[in-house]
Parts: C-alpha cells; sequence; structure tokens
C-alpha cells in the first residue's frame, strides 16, 4: 500500500524534512539588510561606502571606517573574534572536507567580498552630521528630546511613544537610533537614579559663596548655573563661557576641582594644550571644557586660538580644518569652556559678550583655617544634579526666554541676553522646579527673574565698557605703531606725528608743519579737506581745525602702511574694513601720497581719532 496517507509514504517524508520557516529572519526581513551577503546575527552592521572606506557598526558599536583589503586581523576586530566567521564563512582543508570535520579557519576573501558587497548595496555613508559623540544633544527633528550618549548606553528624555506621550528616560545601546549614529566609546559616569533637591543647589550656591569674589551676590549665582549648563551644554543653542580670574592663592585650582568632581568624568580638564588638540580630543563630544592656568603670557597664540574655538562653541558653528588624507574634516564644536587664570586676556566686544568674567579677591591673611569640601560627597550630589537637569529640560526654553525678556528690558542686545540669560536659566533649573513666569504672584519665588538681573547688571554693564569694537582697536593700533624719526631721530607713533603735523608751526612756513605732514604720507597716510558732495581733494585742514579735516589712509598696495598690520588682524587689508565703519568716512578716494601715481584711500574724520581726550 502506498500513498500520502500510508505509513511508507510517512516514512518517506520523514527522510526528507522541510526546514521550518526562520520567524527571526522574517521579523527582519524589512530592515534593509542583505541576508543573502551576510547571514542573519551578523556581529558588525555595514553602513555603505564613502569613496574607497567601508564604513560599519562593529561588534562593539564603534563607528569604524575600513579599508577594503579587511586584512585577518581587521576582521577579527571587527567582528569580536572567529567563532562567528568560522561558521558562517567556514575554510575547509581537503581532509576537513572529506570526513565531515568542522572547520577551525574561516575563508578571509569570502569574507571580504561579503562585506564590501553589503557596505556597497548600502549605498554612499556620509557620517557627517549623523555621528554624535558623549554628551548631550538634541535629537534630529524632534527638539523636545534631550539625548545622552554616555559610551556605553545612551539616555533620551522625552522620547514619544506609540501614543504621542512623552514619557519618561529610554535607554538603548549604542549604534543607530532612528536614523542617527551614536557609537560606542568609553563610558560616562551616568546619572544618579533620583534628582537633586533645591536644597543641594542652594549649599552649593552657598558653598561658591565661600570664595571671595569682587561681586559676591552675583558671582556664585552663575557660576551656580555655568555648572548647570555643563551637564547638558551639547544640546542647548546657545553656550556661554565663564572666566575665573583672581591673583596666586584665590582660590581658582581648588574651586575647578571642585566642579570637577561635580561633573566627574562629564568634562575635558587640561591645564595646557593648543586648541587643535582640544578639538581632536573632543572629536564629536559635546563634553564641556576646564582650563586651569589659561594664562596669556605663556603662549599668548595659543590661547587667542583657545579663545576662538569657545567663541566658535558659543552658537555652534562648524570649523574645517584639513586632515591627513588631504580631504576636510568636519568638527562641530559643541562645548561650554571654564578658564581660570590670573588675568584674562578678553578685550573684543566678541568675546566679552559671549564670556561672564568672575573676578576673585586673593583669601585675606585674616581668613581662618580653610575647610575643603567633601569631594566625595559632592561627587555623588553632583551625579543628581545632572539627573536633575534632564528632567527640567522641558522647561528649559521658557525659563531662558523669561530671563532674556528681562535683560532686553534693561537696554542689552543678543548675546549678552544669550550668554547671562542661559546661565540664570540653568541657575534657575537648579534651584526651582517651574519657570519665573509660572509661579503664581503669591509665593516669594515669584519676581526672582528681576532680582537676579538687577543683580548682575553691574557686572554686564561692565563688561560693555570694557570691550572695545574692531573699529575702536583698529584706531588704537594705528594710532600706536612706531614711525622712524627722520636722520636718525627716536621713533614716534603715529598718533604722535598726527598731533605734530595739526599743531601750529613757525609762522613763517603758513603755520603748518610741513615735514610731519610729509613724513605721514611716506607711510599711506594724508592729512586733506575734503569737497562736501563729491570725493575729491579741497586742500589741506590748518592748525588745530580737527574739526573739518580727515585723514586719508591709503589701501593695501601702500607697502609701508601694509607693513604697519603685518601679522595683526587687520591684515591685508582688512583694516579697510574695520576703519570703513567709522562714522562719516569718506570713500572712494584717489590721491597722491608719496610716489609718483595716485593710490585708491578712505578717508576718515580727524575728530574719530581724538576720541573724548579733548
Amino acid at each position: 500500500m502506498s500513498g500520502g496517507g500510508s505509513i511508507e509514504g510517512i516514512r518517506d517524508k520523514a527522510r526528507k524534512p522541510l526546514r521550518a520557516p526562520d520567524m527571526v529572519q522574517e521579523e527582519f526581513a524589512g530592515d534593509g539588510f542583505d541576508r543573502s551577503v551576510m547571514p542573519f546575527g551578523c556581529p558588525v552592521t555595514p553602513l555603505g561606502i564613502q569613496g574607497l572606506k567601508l564604513w560599519v557598526l562593529d561588534a562593539a558599536n564603534q563607528l569604524i571606517a575600513l579599508a577594503t583589503d579587511c586584512r585577518k586581523g581587521d576582521l577579527l576586530l571587527l567582528f569580536g573574534g572567529d567563532s562567528w566567521l568560522i561558521k558562517h564563512f567556514p575554510q575547509l582543508t581537503k581532509d576537513q572536507a572529506k570526513n565531515g570535520a568542522p572547520a577551525t579557519k574561516f575563508d578571509q576573501a569570502e569574507v571580504q567580498t561579503a562585506l564590501v558587497t553589503a557596505c556597497q548595496r548600502k549605498n554612499i555613508f556620509n557620517p557627517q552630521g549623523r555621528v554624535f559623540g558623549r554628551g548631550a544633544h538634541r535629537a534630529v527633528g524632534d527638539d523636545q528630546q534631550l539625548v545622552l550618549h554616555m559610551g556605553r548606553s545612551v539616555l533620551i528624555a522625552g522620547q514619544p511613544d506609540a501614543k504621542g506621550q512623552r514619557g519618561k528616560l529610554a535607554e538603548h545601546r549604542p549604534g543607530e537610533i532612528d536614523d542617527s549614529f551614536f557609537p560606542a566609546l568609553p563610558a560616562l559616569v551616568p546619572p544618579a537614579s533620583e534628582p537633586s533637591a533645591t536644597e543641594d543647589a542652594q549649599r552649593l550656591r552657598e558653598l561658591f559663596g565661600d570664595w571671595f569674589w569682587v561681586e559676591p551676590d552675583s558671582a556664585p549665582l552663575l557660576l551656580l548655573g555655568m555648572v548647570g549648563q555643563m551637564f547638558f551644554c551639547g544640546a542647548l543653542s546657545w553656550r556661554s563661557h565663564v572666566w575665573l580670574a583672581g591673583p596666586t592663592s584665590a582660590g581658582k585650582s581648588s574651586l575647578q576641582a571642585l566642579i570637577r568632581a561635580l561633573l566627574g568624568n562629564w568634562c575635558l580638564h587640561v591645564e595646557d594644550a593648543s586648541e587643535a588638540a582640544v578639538r581632536q580630543i573632543l572629536g564629536d563630544d559635546t563634553l564641556p571644557v576646564m582650563i586651569d592656568e589659561a594664562e596669556a603670557d605663556d603662549n599668548p597664540e595659543k590661547q587667542k586660538a583657545i579663545i576662538n574655538l569657545a567663541k566658535k562653541a558659543s552658537s555652534g558653528a562648524k570649523i574645517i580644518r584639513g586632515g591627513a588624507d588631504h580631504k576636510g574634516q568636519e568638527f562641530t564644536a559643541q562645548s561650554c569652556f571654564l578658564f581660570s587664570s590670573v588675568l584674562h586676556s578678553l578685550a573684543k566686544g566678541e568675546e566679552r559678550n559671549r564670556v561672564a568674567i568672575l573676578e576673585m579677591r586673593q583669601v585675606p591673611l585674616t581668613k581662618k583655617e580653610y575647610v575643603a569640601p567633601d569631594l566625595l560627597e559632592w561627587r555623588d550630589i553632583g551625579r543628581r544634579m545632572h539627573r536633575r537637569m534632564i528632567e527640567q529640560w522641558p522647561r528649559f526654553s521658557r525659563t531662558l526666554a523669561d530671563y532674556k525678556r528681562e535683560i532686553w528690558s534693561h537696554g542689552l542686545e543678543g548675546r549678552w541676553q544669550d550668554t547671562y540669560g542661559t546661565l540664570l536659566a540653568c541657575a534657575d533649573c537648579l534651584l526651582y522646579d517651574r519657570a519665573p513666569s509660572q509661579e503664581s504672584e503669591l509665593n516669594e519665588e515669584h519676581g526672582r527673574e528681576k532680582v537676579w538681573v538687577r543683580a548682575i547688571l553691574p557686572m554686564i554693564q561692565r563688561g560693555k565698557s570694557e570691550a572695545r569694537s574692531d573699529v575702536e582697536r583698529c584706531i588704537a593700533h594705528l594710532m600706536g605703531c612706531l614711525i622712524p624719526g627722520a636722520h636718525g631721530a627716536s621713533a614716534e607713533t603715529v598718533g604722535q606725528w598726527i598731533k605734530r603735523a595739526m599743531a601750529l608751526a613757525d609762522p613763517i612756513e603758513g603755520g603748518i608743519n610741513h615735514t610731519a605732514r610729509e613724513r605721514l604720507k611716506q607711510y599711506g597716510l594724508r592729512l586733506v579737506l575734503l569737497k562736501r558732495d563729491e570725493p575729491k581733494l579741497d586742500g589741506e585742514p590748518v592748525p588745530n581745525d580737527w574739526v573739518n579735516g580727515y585723514l586719508a589712509v591709503a589701501y593695501q598696495t601702500c607697502e609701508p602702511l601694509a607693513t604697519l598690520f603685518r601679522g595683526k588682524e587687520w591684515a591685508n587689508g582688512a583694516y579697510l574694513q574695520s576703519l570703513g565703519k567709522v562714522d562719516g568716512v569718506r570713500r572712494g578716494l584717489k590721491m597722491r601720497f608719496s610716489g609718483m601715481n595716485a593710490d585708491n584711500a578712505i578717508a576718515i574724520p580727524l575728530k574719530a581719532l581724538r576720541d573724548d581726550e579733548e
């Protein structure tokens, strides 16, 4: 008897069993991963190609750019060993194949071909703008989400669930999350499971007050805000910086040590590093940077470069630098900086409105014995403060708007609002549970934004008055440049030569000091009168006529004048841009200086050179 229902038929089918469907593979069938090239369970995730490089996430979820030759050692590192490779890409000897013995090696060529093919089928992969290092970030396309990459895990606050509700913190493994990549990196200390209390922040504010400040009311408050900002600076639209400036024995280093304890390893601490080193160490990380002993006299150019990096980091500017492969490398600066030194070196307006300078006094000799804070205790409190800042994130934007609005009401423009508003908003998040505008008038906390802003106004006003615009700095530089005297006489500044040229000289010569005026011409500078309605000469100013006269300044084609600006920020003719902003400047001029041919020039009113001195 035969047939499908007979015993023999059943035995025949049992000898040739059908493979059961792989439900796991079915589940992942739509994820874009080609199982025909790399079998399921592959510990390496192909991402794509870029030029002659393969981009993958390795077995440890590190983002790797791999050469196409795929050496054996590289494959072992990528796949976390050879067990998976031997199983899926076995290399059998003749004896092993004949005897059915298991493979003990993998076929390197087959793995290489499969990996290259898998990456090629994923198409071009460009990591720029899609790779996020350790620190805080805003989720791409969703400003309400706060992402914390902690190296070995990724926390997301405010991630919506299936119903669109923003739930609690969600933890993910490193790797690809919503088309963004968070590669595995050395671990950072995670925030505590419970947030700090407002009393903890008040204790820290009072502890900061134990140092001796020029502004004892506002400095501890702003420093508290700096600590809060440092926990999630990479996620902010604007980052404020702080400079601790004080004499030796003011306690700057001990203050930095306390802040490092609060942050744990959520910061980069250096004492002597170049801008390139800071940038390369940070990479894609958005961790705050702490620079102790940032003295300008050690290496002015190096410090200038780091300050420039901090300035760009305020707004998260993209920086492009050449790489070893002669291709541009993109770096996005999203760190806040805490400097400390005896003297700060911030003079430019665009530096002063990004950095809060907290001036310190030397500890008086009458001060009782110093009692060091318990750094272990503050390390634990710092982790709880980190958790608190995460939980306060949903109301941060509203809090920032409250403080910026109050600063604006005092007539302070954009960057002053951003810098000081951010610090005050972060301090508010540590000290209170609601934004100022959400407080009831019945609460004593109501109107605190007005009190705080009034407290810091003297500091801001002093910063504005001390900050010098590029126009002021350019004029000051030009007036201070030395011009050699004639016939071996001592060199004198341009400003001194102009004063002599405008002073009343020997009446026999018409009262004009022609020697001084000719000397200025040799350096592309000429005292002139101009016609009112057209850019043409109308003679020379009479002595002491600082109201109607102009100083004509030649273009950079005048070599003696160009040498006065060489090596400065106004080199290569940039001085024309700064001087061109002076009120009443006249452009489109053409005149002779000391040569036979006429030079292009601009003319600035002489009264702009005198400032308020006379």
